[in-house]
């Protein structure tokens, strides 16, 4: 590893940002709903090595990869692995993932001596960061302890490069040893950032995760007791604040030409059911609350999604989809869980977030792309010209040749 030298500026920055944190802290105590507060985010209760790796992996999405990577390195006889995460919804998917082949535990909070403490009692052989994962409070004490930092599965949206830019000689002074990015873009974007970072391309670890996953049946979906199998239902998901106004314009579309469609609308985050009720309430739509859904009465109109985890059971079901976060450069949703479950999702002009699935998907006719409202609208109106056992199949054969990224990334980490 090559040493590199912090200069006095840049450490005055560092210890800027860590000061930051202990003004945090106490915000942190109080609310601590995404980020629990217990000795390992403080640092002296991390769980003692020496490990061989420790992965880091922010929340839900990034757990799954982690999950992934931690049996292939199994695997290959790597066996003291910590995976760490942010959120309780990320520990939950690794306590539901991981038995006995890692530990676990909360990710500390990113202050210098919070962080020294943490490396000096997991002292990890190599780290591994996830996706988008800049920590410099650690990349710097991983500096400092000669600990190797490989991050994996790199990408690195437009919105993060354009805000990570300005720092970039401070970054370059700390950043990671190997960066193994999804795609040449996110490449190019994160050599731009760490110019003595070796980096290389890999295939999204995401493709195979896909790739082994199945369509729920229609027995074993939850929602299967208020849906019949043929059941006119358009689904609306991950919808973002930012399109509320054309979503809301499509709805009422929708409900003017088919009354007797059922709508289920999931907005991106919680916090919009309420200015959602208020849009419904004003526009003269008629809706239920998932909440107060009874077995076998499902109304016409809109159902608004109050509740987490039942987006892909409602694919599973749905007649039509559209993935949001693409009306407005939001960046876009993932649209590949509609498509595991056997149907053709429409997305927005702006997806830039999923490019790295390779827009031939959309010339494979696995993906429709509208370019505003209107066409939306159109579009869910349409029947489907695929079955769904087509639509999967195709599907499995578009991930058959971008499979790999775990066994990849493994192979990078356990060199």
């Amino acid at each position: 590893m090559k040493t590199r030298r912090i200069s006095f500026c840049h450490w005055a920055l560092l210890m800027l940002y860590s000061l930051l944190w202990v003004i945090a802290l106490p915000i942190l105590l109080i609310v601590r709903r995404e980020t629990p507060i217990d000795s390992g985010r403080l640092g002296f209760g991390m769980p003692r090595g020496p490990f061989q790796v420790w992965i880091q992996a922010a929340s839900v999405g990034e757990a799954r990869l982690a999950a992934a990577l931690v049996r292939e390195l199994n695997r290959r006889g790597v066996r003291k692995i910590l995976v760490t995460t942010n959120t309780r919804q990320g520990m939950d998917l690794l306590d539901k993932e991981i038995k006995e082949d890692a530990q676990k535990a909360y990710f500390p909070f990113d202050n210098m001596c919070i962080m020294a403490m943490a490396l000096s009692r997991v002292r990890p052989e190599n780290l591994v960061l996830l996706e988008t994962e800049i920590w410099p409070s650690l990349l710097h004490a991983c500096r400092r302890k000669n600990v190797p930092v490989v991050l994996g599965n790199g990408r690195l949206s437009l919105k993060s490069f354009c805000r990570y830019y300005p720092l970039r000689r401070f970054l370059a002074s700390i950043g990671p040893d190997r960066i193994a990015a999804v795609s040449e873009r996110d490449r190019e974007r994160f050599a731009s950032l760490f110019p003595s970072a070796q980096t290389s391309i890999i295939s999204n670890i995401k493709f195979d995760l896909l790739a082994d996953k199945d369509p729920i049946p229609y027995v074993q979906n939850p929602l299967s007791s208020f849906f019949k199998p043929k059941h006119a239902l358009i689904v609306l998901g991950s919808v973002r604040r930012e399109e509320e106004p054309q979503i809301s314009r499509v709805i009422q579309r929708l409900y003017s030409a088919r009354p007797k469609t059922t709508i289920a609308l999931f907005p991106r985050h919680m916090s919009r059911i309420k200015p959602w009720k208020k849009i419904l309430d004003t526009e003269g739509v008629p809706y239920t609350l998932r909440s107060s859904l009874e077995s076998g009465t499902v109304p016409a109109g809109v159902i608004l999604w109050d509740g987490f985890g039942e987006l892909e059971a409602a694919y599973a079901m749905a007649r039509s989809v559209f993935v949001g976060g693409s009306l407005m450069p939001c960046g876009g949703q993932n649209f590949l869980e509609a498509l595991g479950q056997g149907v053709v999702p429409c997305v927005g002009p702006f997806w830039d977030n999923f490019t790295w699935v390779g827009r031939e998907i959309v010339h494979a006719g696995l993906l429709i792309q509208v370019r505003d409202e209107h066409e939306l609208n159109a579009r869910l109106q349409q029947s489907q010209s695929m079955s769904r056992e087509q639509v999967e199949k195709k599907f499995k054969e578009y991930l058959q040749s971008r499979r790999g990224g775990t066994q990849e990334l493994a192979g990078i980490v356990a060199r």
